[in-house]
């Protein structure tokens, strides 16, 4: 009888911890406006014309109630128009938070801290800022 109750136990601890294990990998985030994705190396902030993105990303840390990771700020100086305008890329450290689940049934992070680690685009007046992200477009 005790030998029944310990493998019952042993049993409902495994399934707790795979549980959590499943549930930290379910957070993801939108990367290219139509999918969620697990660690993704590049988010895309302006669906409608990509002028502003995310890129090189590396995570240390995804899943949990944050993710953690760096990579470059990819934006579009739109001079003298956006379809003439040269890109330039920022060096930042990123946070993701605020995972809701979204129409798709996926936990995605809606909400990006955005800290520059040295310059940042001109007009840019403070050295972090926020961005939401949005579920998937259909």
């Amino acid at each position: 009888m005790r030998a029944r109750v310990l493998i019952a136990a042993f049993l409902l601890l495994g399934a707790i911890a795979i549980s959590a294990l499943a549930s930290a990998d379910a957070r993801r985030v939108v990367g290219n406006c139509t999918k969620s994705q697990l660690r993704p190396s590049a988010i895309i902030l302006a669906c409608a014309d990509d002028n502003r993105s995310l890129t090189r990303l590396r995570w240390s840390s995804f899943g949990g109630t944050t993710a953690h990771g760096s990579g470059q700020y990819y934006i579009n100086d739109c001079t003298p128009n956006c379809a003439a305008g040269r890109f330039h890329s920022y060096p930042i450290e990123l946070v993701l938070s605020n995972a809701r689940p979204c129409p798709d049934g996926r936990d995605d992070y809606r909400s990006a801290t955005i800290s520059f680690t040295s310059t940042r685009p001109p007009g840019q007046r403070s050295a972090h800022g926020q961005e939401v992200l949005s579920c998937p477009i259909p």
